[in-house]
């Protein structure tokens, strides 16, 4: 049923390109959950340390810990 669905994910828009989160693409979950295309949510969190769909605060020293070496 829809109450089922996940609230984000794949077959979710990417609120930032409203592009759909397709299985495979690169994505970048925050700490509130909310998932984005890794190159559209590292895009944004340059200009703003919020998250686009809720404005939770995103620390910049969580961030530091979602970079791959």
């Amino acid at each position: 049923s829809e109450s089922c669905k996940p609230r984000s994910g794949a077959g979710s828009p990417c609120v930032i390109c409203m592009l759909e989160l397709a299985r495979g693409d690169p994505v970048r979950f925050l700490p509130c959950l909310h998932v984005y295309h890794a190159a559209c949510i590292d895009a944004w969190l340059l200009r703003s340390f919020t998250c686009p769909s809720c404005m939770e605060p995103v620390d910049a020293a969580l961030l530091a810990s979602y970079e791959t070496h």
